[in-house]
């Protein structure tokens, strides 16, 4: 199962203040590892900044349902409440990891970054889905109907 999630970022939040809101939204008691996503402050500030998360997703896979936060930005940040809906489960209470999107020319040295700090976390291509975070699940074939045989 998969929960979304969308926070108000750029110019409601700063870059930093969004990722303090994502790391409060996905940490609490038994999280493992909080120093990583505080370790990862910078690269993740970086790719907010440059807007990517609007299109395509953070993805956090760990305990409970796969989360998905998309962030906003200009007038659907303004328009957005600073609220964000609290998870009912702490997906960082066991095995975590997060995948990031940035420009192609940006994640090499976002990677070697985030190899010794940050190392569940791993940044791809904005215009690509990380390995197994397509909406239509990895692996999964598509259900075609023939609406025409129907009738």
């Amino acid at each position: 199962m998969k929960v979304r999630r969308d926070i108000a970022s750029i110019p409601k939040r700063s870059a930093a203040d969004t990722w303090k809101a994502v790391i409060e939204l996905i940490t609490g008691t038994g999280t493992i590892d909080k120093n990583t996503l505080e370790g990862a402050a910078s690269v993740m500030e970086s790719l907010i900044s440059d807007e990517h998360p609007a299109k395509t997703p953070i993805v956090l896979k760990g305990v409970g349902s796969r989360l998905v936060i998309y962030l906003l930005f200009g007038e659907d940040a303004m328009e957005a409440d600073l609220q964000v809906d609290k998870l009912s489960w702490n997906p960082t209470a066991g095995d975590w990891s997060m995948t990031a999107p940035s420009d192609a020319e940006d994640i090499d040295w976002m990677n070697k970054a985030l190899k010794d700090r940050a190392p569940r976390i791993k940044i791809h291509d904005v215009n690509a889905p990380a390995d197994g975070d397509d909406d239509n699940g990895s692996g999964s074939q598509a259900l075609k109907i023939d609406w025409g045989a129907l009738g």
